[in-house]
């Protein structure tokens, strides 16, 4: 047997193989006794019947057939393994009809993961940003905090800025009705509004209780619906009621009141709103920071990708959205409606992201592996133990845990890259880390992000086969799971 392997630079490998007729004959040979064993021959016990009897009943062409699949199979699972290729598909047969006394050449086409060339990661070097919080950002909360607790009450005047007014409100454009509300509220605002209500608040002041009134203004260019966009608008208001604010006094009486008695005296809620916001700051530049370190390191890799993986990619984030449309009451249809767009034009419209997911994985998965990152059973456990705690029951079904720990191991890859170049975060706590990176594994299997690699078994038939098919199943990735 003559077999030659050669990686083709679109991200495939293509397996040339010859035989000669002798191989062909023990090829066949090994189907006769793997077929005599499962094929009742009237007058032998299974395993008995000759050949000649057992050809009669199949035909000889079919037993052949079965070793020549049976060859392919073995040849592909072998190739596999000594070139160490990752399939992510069926491969591409080409095996003519064989003819008896001749040698015979079938060929596979496999699109594959081509490994990822890493620049030199370890010379990259971010610096840390500073987190801190000023008095204005803790007195800017406090006073969101007083204008939550407000209370509203009737003022027989006319309707000033800050006020809540009650109107029936009808806007049209082109004396096509928009919008017709009845006893709806607003707040008046000297900020500037954004959609089909820019430019309103300044014509509603100074109006009184049992008003009505007409006005025009222009929506915006930028207006998400570009038929209405730049548009003249004809408003009609009448206006119920004008509505005072009366916020409280900012004293020890509130923080105890906007914290269900958690905190007895201002000070103390002031407090715990500037670590609040100090948290939140250093949660989002440790984001931020890995991001630009990830980004960095994709950067400098030399990348290919099989188009089949940015396509596997767009569906699943179509699949991930009509989930998230499910939760709205809405299908995908309908979104697809509103958009104006077909299922094609929309996968077409996302394969740029989805190629950026694909160059994501396969860079952290191959920096674990330059890295020796794995995540143990125990580590996995620590997943479904820390969602158990909060109230989710994860499913633990073997998908559900590969998945997790293949988007485990990447989150520790980013961490190891942070790790490697910045220098050590002397704020960092090992258990918010960890928490972060188990919710991140867990959101990131959650919506898809599972193993590229091909590894379901799969059919190939080649030309002239008849009933039986053969598993074409090769050798994938290693468990990440030790």
């Amino acid at each position: 047997m003559k077999v030659s392997v050669e990686k083709l630079p679109t991200s495939e490998a293509l397996l040339e193989v010859d035989l000669s007729w002798d191989e062909l004959e023990k090829a066949s040979d090994k189907a006769y006794r793997k077929l005599v064993q499962k094929v009742d021959v009237q007058g032998f016990r299974r395993g008995r019947a000759p050949r000649s009897l057992l050809e009669r009943k199949l035909g000889k062409e079919y037993i052949y057939q079965e070793g020549i699949d049976d060859l392919i199979s073995e040849t592909y699972r072998q190739a596999l393994k000594e070139h160490e290729l990752t399939p992510i598909s069926k491969p591409e047969l080409d095996a003519p009809v064989f003819e008896v006394g001749q040698p015979y050449h079938f060929s596979l086409k496999v699109p594959i993961i081509t490994p990822v060339v890493l620049g030199d990661y370890r010379s990259l070097h971010f610096d840390r940003e500073d987190a801190d919080v000023t008095s204005e950002e803790v007195e800017q909360e406090l006073e969101s905090l007083r204008n939550q607790q407000a209370a509203w009450h009737d003022v027989e005047r006319p309707a000033a800025y800050n006020d809540r007014v009650t109107v029936d409100l009808k806007l049209s454009v082109a004396e096509k009705v928009i919008s017709d509300l009845k006893d709806n509220p607003f707040e008046l605002t000297q900020e500037e509004r954004h959609g089909l209500f820019s430019g309103m608040d300044q014509h509603i002041v100074g109006m009184q209780a049992g008003e009505s009134k007409d006005f025009t203004t222009l929506l915006p260019e930028d207006y998400s619906n570009k038929e209405l966009a730049g548009k003249e608008a004809q408003y009609a208001v009448t206006l119920h009621k004008v509505e005072a604010k009366e916020v409280p006094e900012l004293d020890d009486a509130l923080a105890q009141r906007v914290s269900n008695s958690q905190y007895e005296t201002l000070e103390d809620l002031r407090k715990a709103i500037s670590d609040n916001i100090l948290e939140s700051k250093k949660r989002r530049i440790r984001d931020e920071l890995r991001e630009k370190v990830v980004n960095a390191v994709i950067e400098q890799s030399q990348i290919t990708v099989h188009p089949v993986l940015v396509q596997e990619e767009a569906e699943e984030m179509l699949h991930q959205l009509s989930h998230l449309l499910e939760q709205q009451h809405m299908s995908m249809d309908q979104y697809l409606m509103m958009i104006r767009k077909s299922r094609a034009e929309y996968l077409q419209d996302i394969q740029p992201e989805a190629e950026n997911r694909v160059k994501r994985e396969l860079v952290l998965d191959a920096v674990a592996n330059k890295e020796e990152v794995a995540v143990s059973p125990e580590e996995i456990e620590g997943v479904f133990s820390f969602y158990a705690q909060t109230g989710q029951k994860l499913e633990r079904s073997d998908a559900q845990i590969r998945a997790l720990a293949v988007a485990y191991r990447r989150e520790k890859a980013i961490t190891r890259l942070v790790e490697l170049t910045t220098d050590p975060d002397p704020d960092a706590e090992t258990v918010v880390e960890e928490d972060a990176s188990i919710e991140n594994a867990e959101a990131a299997a959650l919506v898809g992000e599972t193993p590229m690699a091909y590894t379901e078994d799969e059919t190939v038939e080649s030309e002239g086969s008849q009933e039986t098919t053969t598993p074409m199943t090769g050798e994938t990735t290693a468990d990440v799971v030790e």
